[in-house]
């Protein structure tokens, strides 16, 4: 999947990719490389492009975000040529209203340079000077040019042929820069272009955000390929973790630029998006996306290792395509920094979920079962809500309604708007769907409402001492006694509400000869009743005790406590029922600590301000992801890598936010008093966020084998 995410966006994407792989296959790609550049040479593929309608795909009807779909996979083909530029310069004289290409190649200058402009008798100006490296200028009929003019800087659409135009030894020469120079040249009304430097600046960085996800695309497909097949000490490198690893962060890398540039395109079409907010989106978008492009061109090169280093492969050609966009639009800190001074001055983009029409029809029911738990406690509303099923839409009657997606939405959007919140589950969020797929009735009748309604507390009795991540490990004993009942041994560990919860789900060992994911069982506790269950506080480097340490000596369980099969605990725990939940995404992208981080910006050097940019991009990343994964869901369409890896960018962030917030203390942040308490308690608590479910190296492999392909050790 790539910026586009409904089932119209992905033909297009792959409609386009079809299309490249005729138009411009690698080999003639290739011959660029050796030719020298020129002027005046329209690609071969030109007007075949504008016979499909891609050249302009955001005119008659159509949408920026189609035209970044397309964008990103030209790019992935590494088109040759002026497109990505002769686009942008499509879109800004939509924007102004002046002549539209209408299959004329385009390119635009992304800064005056020195070129000035001087007004002239009947409304028009005298260009003279030298703008900025413009790309696919050598190819281009119509430049548009930035120039000084006596009230600030003018935009104008000059005829390449008035112009003096000379195509660089580009460091990229599929797609050459080129110097250009107006001598004199006169630009008519006619000419003059209602654009401002700003508006430019940020339909730019979000068409070069999607160019740079093509190219990141590229790579990443390149390298995860590569390390499959090639073979080293008897084994394909992907087997290698470090190997694994790398290609599953270039995943989180083009995730992330997909997002962001995604909702670029979106506010940049918006109509009620202010001049603000939409450089704070596009700011944010080319950052993440132009370093995305750059280090993972270069980490494809590093896993393809010396093929990757040769003239003959393709890798180089995506990386020079890559320096050069970056080198052209400034690389990622500045971007950042531009971000963070509009936060500072309370640019904030909101992200709204639409739902289709048919959500209308579940609406009056949610409202008229909803108003009953209005103004209570949020205890007291799930006891009031959760026997109409309107505490757990997404379970199947009678516990819930069987909502689909666009039901549950409702649901939380109503509970939203009544001011109605809900007592959270915690555990028991998970333990209530394995109960309904696997528990007898009995199970059912015991545990589901009421926990449901928030009378039975859950704890999860999964980790132990030496199975961690990897529980399949685990050693903790059940042993069926001569009554069948149930004996269990063994220790548990990490267990938060151990002290405090009424039930625990256990895995335990049922046959200690079968295979490792094989004689288990998953059992219900009750850890308020059982004799041989000993539970101790586990105190962390907090200094608090959040968590536990569980202790089974003979404890023993009624045969009624097994759910599911003797030996199918495997299967009950890694039970994806309950991922039928959907959850409304988050409006508002920037948590309080962040928000914290944002307002002292102005006062902090340029390093800081990019380091709060940086964070701000995976903040606001993470709510684009999950709004595309809740859209794609209420489409009918699978997710995407997005919901895999979000965990993975979310943990790192929550962690590098603490820990700045505690920098930006300085001495004060050596003292447990005060905001210096505070701080050093965020960021000790901090690192157990890659640690808890799942550790991020493990999570890493889980990506690159279930994601990329990659093979198991």
């Amino acid at each position: 999947m790539g910026i586009g995410i409904t089932a119209e966006h992905r033909e297009l994407a792959e409609a386009v990719r079809g299309w490249a792989a005729r138009a411009a296959p690698p080999e003639e790609v290739r011959k660029l490389l050796d030719t020298p550049p020129g002027v005046g040479r329209r690609p071969a593929y030109w007007d075949a492009m504008a016979a499909q309608g891609l050249l302009e795909p955001h005119l008659e009807g159509g949408t920026l975000l189609d035209l970044a779909v397309v964008v990103e996979e030209a790019a992935r083909a590494a088109l040759p040529g002026p497109y990505l530029p002769s686009a942008l310069a499509s879109v800004l004289l939509d924007r102004a209203g002046a002549e539209p290409l209408d299959g004329r190649v385009g390119a635009v200058a992304l800064g005056p340079g020195s070129l000035t402009a001087v007004a002239v008798e009947g409304g028009g100006y005298l260009l003279d000077g030298t703008a900025p490296p413009v790309l696919g200028a050598g190819e281009a009929d119509l430049v548009l040019l930035a120039a000084e003019a006596a009230h600030g800087t003018r935009w104008f659409a000059v005829d390449a042929a008035v112009l003096d135009i000379r195509t660089h030894q580009s460091a990229d020469p599929t797609r050459p820069t080129a110097e250009v120079h107006a001598r004199g040249v006169t630009a008519g009304p006619a000419r003059v272009l209602e654009l401002d430097a700003a508006l430019v600046r940020d339909l730019a960085c979000t068409l070069f955000a999607a160019d740079a996800c093509g190219t990141a695309a590229w790579a990443l497909h390149t390298a995860a390929g590569y390390a499959k097949v090639r073979e080293q000490f008897g084994r394909p490198i992907g087997q290698f973790q470090g190997v694994k690893h790398l290609c599953a962060d270039m995943l989180l890398r083009l995730e992330q630029a997909r997002a962001l540039a995604w909702d670029a395109a979106n506010a940049l079409d918006e109509p009620g998006t202010s001049a603000e907010v939409r450089t704070l989106v596009a700011a944010l978008a080319a950052g993440t996306a132009l370093d995305a492009s750059f280090t993972c061109a270069k980490d494809c090169i590093q896993i393809l290792g010396g093929i990757g280093f040769t003239w003959e492969h393709d890798a180089h050609i995506h990386l020079r395509r890559a320096l050069v966009a970056r080198q052209l639009l400034g690389p990622g800190d500045g971007h950042r920094v531009r971000a963070v001074r509009r936060a500072a001055a309370g640019a904030r983009r909101e992200l709204r979920l639409e739902l289709p029409e048919r959500a209308e029809a579940y609406r009056a029911s949610a409202r008229a079962a909803i108003e009953d738990a209005r103004g209570l406690d949020p205890a007291a509303a799930r006891r009031i809500l959760a026997p109409t099923g309107y505490a757990a839409p997404h379970l199947p009657p009678p516990y819930g309604l069987g909502a689909d997606p666009v039901q549950q939405l409702v649901v939380q959007q109503e509970l939203k708007e009544a001011g109605v919140q809900l007592a959270e589950l915690g555990i028991a969020t998970w333990v209530v769907p394995s109960l309904l797929a696997y528990g007898t009735d009995a199970q059912r009748e015991a545990y589901v409402r009421p926990t449901l309604c928030g009378d039975l507390t859950w704890c999860q009795l999964f980790s132990e001492p030496g199975a961690g991540s990897d529980l399949a490990s685990l050693r903790t004993r059940a042993e069926r006694t001569a009554d069948g009942r149930w004996r269990i041994n063994g220790q548990k560990v990490w267990t938060s509400s151990a002290h405090s919860a009424d039930h625990g789900i256990l895995l335990a060992r049922t046959d200690p000869a079968a295979p490792r994911h094989k004689g288990l069982g998953y059992f219900v506790v009750d850890m308020r009743n059982t004799p041989g269950i000993d539970v101790r506080p586990l105190k962390e480097i907090t200094g608090e005790a959040l968590f536990n340490e569980v202790f089974f000596d003979d404890a023993e369980l009624p045969a009624d406590a097994l759910v599911g099969a003797v030996d199918g605990g495997w299967q009950v725990a890694r039970n994806t029922l309950g991922n039928e939940r959907v959850h409304m995404a988050d409006q508002m992208t920037f948590d309080t600590g962040l928000e914290a981080l944002i307002a002292r910006s102005a006062g902090l050097d340029g390093a800081y301000r990019a380091r709060i940019g940086a964070l701000a991009a995976e903040a606001h990343a993470l709510a684009c992801i999950g709004l595309r994964t809740t859209l794609q869901q209420v489409s009918g369409l699978e997710p995407g890598a997005g919901a895999s890896v979000r965990k993975l960018v979310q943990t790192p962030h929550q962690q590098r936010t603490a820990e700045l917030a505690l920098e930006l203390l300085g001495p004060a942040g050596a003292v447990c008093e005060g905001a210096g308490e505070r701080a050093v308690h965020g960021m000790l608590m901090s690192r157990c966020l890659t640690i808890a479910g799942g550790t991020t190296q493990v999570q890493l492999n889980v990506v690159a084998e279930r994601i990329l392909g990659l093979p198991r050790d």
